[in-house]
């Protein structure tokens, strides 16, 4: 796959409103970033900070999504090589064991 054809639907992708079956998720970071403040969440800022070291590679996507009662981040990271993965962490305490 060329890397515009990656690059384009990594954009759509970052268009869409997220569905999850546990609950909602919220990809406009307008609507995302209050409910952050209000339950006193871990920042993006922060958790990319966190998450140097622990993570395997960059978080290029950030979403804030409900789960059984709490928040999560569901994180879509691209390693060295270019290849993409996703990752789930806590948003209260992402790499708290």
């Amino acid at each position: 796959m060329s890397n515009l054809a990656a690059l384009a639907i990594i954009t759509t992708a970052m268009l869409v409103p997220v569905s999850a079956e546990a609950g909602t998720c919220y990809s406009d970071w307008s609507v995302a970033a209050p409910i952050v403040r209000k339950e006193g969440l871990t920042t993006v800022e922060r958790l990319a900070a966190l998450g140097e070291g622990k993570l395997p590679g960059d978080i290029i996507k950030t979403t804030l999504c409900e789960d059984e009662g709490g928040f999560v981040y569901r994180l879509v990271l691209r390693d060295l090589h270019g290849k993409l993965s996703n990752r789930t962490v806590n948003a209260r305490q992402p790499f708290d064991k």
